[in-house]
């Protein structure tokens, strides 16, 4: 799934505020759409409500019982099937948020309703409808010229940086609860955002399976190599894992077993530890799956290849190549010294 975002163009927009319901602090309702005749203002709305949408993950609308009851899942139905009415749907979403925020972290905030078209998704142009909530406030300095001065001051505004809290409904799989992104930049306030106002699962496709798997091999190097083996040794799984996940187009987990691990023991452990991962959060398809290459690209700086030790002294590989550790690199221990020591051979310096 991909976005091209030069062909994205926004065509309405609603704000409104929205307090804490905790606090009884009410909303403000707004009665018309936003002017969006001014073209710099236009970008610049554009601008700050996209940018933020850069992750693979896509969610859906979910409900325990029936779809159709999922609020927001039923006011994006309505806006996609009658966008005349833009204006007063964005008050139902309006008032559905403000009973979700009766948590005492949820903080008070403009909420923006915006209708995009131009989305691709899957190849094909769909429109989009995007959320977004701006909680926090900045202080901007502002100049005026006067005659032969000049005079400072400042305001409270939004950081156009950055969104607090969004998500962008794709009019695309209704039937299966639309596809959705969603952004949380303040995720302490008991995730209102995601599970109470949008109720929303992760759509489990090959960039949920990539990521699961390769966050499970990192939990493991560091649950299970960082307690019954070296850092060289946790080093290596790691490099080896990333090496899988680079050069193959699919996953199966005997044979990335057998490519990472050659101890037995070390094998069994991780077989087991896969197995409780698993079951822990009843996912059905780790034994194999297809490969998504950009989550593998997105993933591979969140890993950690350099050893540190206690001698102030660093490590670092560059990249995630397995033959780095294993041919260049041993580990041993001085009696003398009582030490631990790493010998590297090289060829040159640089």
């Amino acid at each position: 799934m991909s976005e091209k975002k030069i062909q994205v163009q926004l065509r309405r927009l609603a704000v409104h505020r929205v307090g804490n319901k905790a606090k009884e602090e009410g909303v403000v309702a707004s009665q018309q759409e936003v002017d969006l005749g001014d073209e710099q203002l236009n970008d610049l709305l554009l601008r700050y409500f996209i940018t933020p949408f850069k992750q693979e993950e896509f969610f859906r609308f979910t409900h325990s019982s029936d779809l159709a009851l999922n609020e927001m899942f039923a006011y994006a139905t309505l806006i996609f099937n009658d966008a005349a009415k833009f204006q007063g749907y964005t008050i139902h979403i309006l008032n559905h948020l403000y009973e979700q925020s009766d948590h005492p972290k949820v903080k008070s905030g403009e909420l923006y309703v915006a209708y995009f078209t131009g989305c691709i998704m899957n190849d094909q142009e769909v429109d989009a409808i995007g959320i977004f909530k701006s909680e926090n406030k900045d202080t901007f300095l502002t100049f005026q010229d006067s005659s032969d001065d000049l005079s400072i001051d400042y305001h409270a505004g939004v950081n156009l940086k950055g969104v607090d809290k969004g998500c962008m409904i794709y009019n695309i799989e209704a039937e299966d609860g639309y596809r959705v992104k969603m952004v949380d930049a303040n995720s302490t306030d008991a995730q209102f955002w995601k599970d109470d106002f949008l109720h929303v699962d992760e759509l489990k496709d090959t960039n949920f399976s990539t990521r699961t798997m390769l966050n499970m091999c990192k939990d493991f190097s560091e649950e299970v190599f960082a307690v019954s083996e070296s850092k060289k040794a946790q080093v290596e799984f790691i490099s080896r894992s990333v090496d899988y996940f680079s050069k193959n187009e699919t996953f199966d987990l005997e044979e990335f077993t057998s490519s990472v691990i050659e101890e037995p023991e070390a094998a069994e452990r991780f077989k087991n530890y896969t197995q409780n991962f698993a079951e822990e959060r009843n996912l059905e398809d780790i034994q194999g799956f297809t490969i998504n290459k950009s989550t593998v690209r997105n993933m591979k700086r969140k890993f950690r290849n350099f050893i540190k030790l206690d001698t102030q002294i660093e490590i670092k590989f560059s990249g995630y190549n397995p033959e780095q550790s294993e041919q260049y690199m041993e580990r041993g221990y001085d009696e003398e010294r009582g030490m631990h020591y790493y010998k590297v051979y090289f060829y040159n310096e640089s």
